[in-house]
């Protein structure tokens, strides 16, 4: 038997076959430009779906669950996409439309839930944790992430729980584009680090560093900043000591409400992570409120599917387990 999850991203809407073992045997994938209204995603999707199964000659008694994951707030009851920011959509019946592209054999094993949920049932599951109360943080443009508990997603009363990135960390802060002031996702997301980053490097002493040598802020990256990290430049170590502040206070903030087993950092920012995991830890550790306590949160990198398009897919197409 099989399932089939559909992880819709900015650049992709990809959709992969999963088998028993939570395996992808096979994947394709569309360009989300190409569907500029919700009913031209829904038919794209129900026909990426029918010709995956198609191509790997799956019938539908063989599928047991579809599953979505949707960049956006969902209401699971009317099955609608209340609001998609990205996708541009707002109250859209998603679900409901979803289930009549695919027909009768396909409509009641069709599932959606938050992408970010959805990503954090893949990590959970492919990274086999031994853990009941689990939490996945990815760094990425912005801050997202999912909590389990006790084996279950917390999904909120309106499917939009887990929003780490937009708690504020900093009440005099810069402006949000939530609304509000001084968001976590402002300060320790890559966009947050690379603006500190370009701040410093138009300072005095910034301009005379490897981060001075950037002429605009657009050609600041990851890579060139952790470049000049690994060659002891100043400027850019005394950036990354700010940045770990600001992503440790967020991260104490999480353990202090949900003290989970473990907490997972996930995104392209960990592949640098040995220049500044075991700092972040030790800040976090002496400034959690249960830091005297025998057993604590383990922080550690995610250790699933490498991909984060593979873990979308599989987390969709196991929304229905969780």
């Amino acid at each position: 038997m099989f399932r089939i999850g559909i992880d819709i991203g900015g650049t992709n809407i990809a959709a992969g076959i999963v088998d028993e073992s939570y395996k992808i045997v096979k994947k394709k994938t569309i360009k989300t430009r190409n569907v500029s209204t919700p009913s031209e995603m829904i038919q794209a999707i129900a026909g990426l779906v029918k010709d995956l199964m198609k191509s790997a000659m799956v019938k539908a008694d063989m599928v047991t669950a579809i599953g979505v994951g949707v960049p956006g707030t969902l209401d699971p009851e009317s099955g609608k996409v209340l609001y998609a920011n990205n996708l541009g959509f707002e109250d859209v019946p998603f679900l409901t439309e979803l289930k009549k592209a695919l027909g009768e054999e396909l409509a009641d094993k069709v599932y959606f839930d938050n992408d970010a949920n959805a990503a954090a049932i893949g990590e959970y599951i492919t990274g086999d944790y031994n853990a009941k109360n689990f939490v996945m943080m990815t760094i990425g443009t912005g801050i997202g992430g999912g909590v389990i508990i006790n084996g279950r997603v917390l999904r909120g009363c309106n499917y939009a729980a887990a929003e780490f990135g937009h708690m504020t960390i900093n009440f005099d802060g810069v402006d949000c584009n939530c609304g509000r002031k001084g968001c976590f996702e402002d300060y320790a997301s890559v966009e947050g680090l690379m603006n500190l980053a370009w701040e410093a490097s138009r300072s005095s002493s910034g301009k005379k560093s490897l981060l001075g040598k950037v002429s605009k802020r657009e050609e600041l990256d990851g890579e060139i900043f952790f470049d000049a990290v690994r060659k002891g430049d100043k400027v850019a170590k005394k950036v990354l000591d700010e940045y770990l502040f600001y992503l440790s206070e967020g991260i104490i903030n999480i353990i202090n409400i949900f003290q989970p087993d473990v907490l997972t950092l996930s995104g392209g920012i960990t592949k640098a992570a040995d220049l500044y995991l075991d700092k972040l830890k030790d800040l976090v550790s002496k400034g959690i409120y249960s830091r005297n306590s025998s057993k604590n949160t383990e922080i550690m990198l995610s250790k699933g599917i490498s991909d984060s398009g593979d873990i979308g897919i599989i987390g969709a197409a196991l929304i229905y387990k969780m």
